[in-house]
């Protein structure tokens, strides 16, 4: 980044810009180097800050809650934007259907925050977001999931913010969902989405949300530094976990990344891991599942330099 661009990103968002920030501090990973770090709190300032990007042709990474990150030790190169304030808020908004409630999310708001949103006004539809450890815009971006439910399935619109600074919101049969993903045009920014949920009883929705909240405790490494699913599930009778598990990889270290040995599809930080530790573990489980199984496993992490 040239001189003047930090000095017009000091003079116009001042302690909201951080220069040399690690993003060890903004990744569930806690790994990555340093990286220019600006904070936006409303649409105004990032219509700003993206025009003015634009100009300068200057790349943007938009940070949600780092839950998907593995960000290289070296650091990032773009300008990395972490959404809050505004675009954390969640609020019922107006349904078309009487039988529907819609409930609007910001991109930085936490994907569990919302199911928590839903079940505290028995609304059914987003329990299985209380599974997913990210921001709404995250989320939708991967199109995440858990426990068989994903965004798909429960997004009425989403909005996101063009390069030209317009503002789009497009509905559900506009989108383009695919497996762990959603096409966006190259540029786009998601701001927020709005859901479709549905009025249900509260006793069984609590219920459902405690048991599947115990089967995670039970099956997931959740007191270790994560990004969660390292890889995608490959289709077939095996998922990627059960396939690395029988690969007799649980238990893999290299320095302080290890393959979990309560679910083998989680490398986890012992403390000190570092990107090339991880992606060290990440050839490996690639190169000998695909030895015993002919599998090629793809990253669902996202690989950030």
């Amino acid at each position: 980044m040239k001189d003047t661009q930090k000095a017009w990103l000091k003079e116009t968002f001042g302690p909201l810009v951080n220069f040399h920030e690690p993003m060890s501090r903004h990744t569930t990973f806690r790994i990555g180097g340093p990286a220019t770090v600006v904070t936006v709190r409303d649409e105004r300032w990032l219509r700003t800050l993206v025009r003015w990007a634009s100009d300068g042709d200057l790349a943007l990474l938009i940070l949600g809650a780092g839950s998907n990150l593995l960000v290289a030790d070296a650091g990032i190169k773009a300008l990395v934007v972490k959404l809050a304030g505004d675009f954390e808020k969640i609020e019922l908004a107006e349904a078309p259907d009487v039988q529907d409630t819609m409930i609007n999310a910001g991109a930085a708001a936490m994907v569990r925050a919302l199911g928590r949103y839903a079940l505290s006004r028995a609304l059914a539809g987003l329990n299985f977001t209380l599974g997913i450890p990210g921001s709404v815009g995250g989320a939708l971006r991967m199109n995440a999931g858990a426990w068989g439910g994903c965004m798909a399935d429960v997004i009425h619109a989403v909005t996101v913010l063009k390069p030209d600074g317009d503002m789009v919101t497009t509905g559900r049969k506009h989108l383009d969902f695919t497996y762990r993903s959603m096409r966006l045009e190259k540029g786009d920014i998601i701001v927020g989405g709005q859901f479709r949920v549905q009025p249900g009883d509260r006793e069984a929705l609590r219920k459902e949300a405690t048991a599947m909240q115990k089967k995670r405790a039970a099956s997931q490494p959740l007191s270790e530094p994560s990004a969660g699913c390292v890889f995608r599930n490959p289709g077939g009778t095996l998922t990627a976990g059960e396939l690395i598990d029988k690969a007799g990889l649980k238990g893999l270290r290299r320095g302080d990344a290890q393959v979990s040995s309560k679910h083998a599809n989680f490398i986890i930080n012992h403390g000190c891991a570092t990107a090339a530790d991880v992606m060290g573990l990440i050839e490996t489980v690639q190169e000998t599942v695909f030895k015993r199984f002919g599998v090629a496993l793809e990253p669902e992490v996202t690989i950030v330099e």
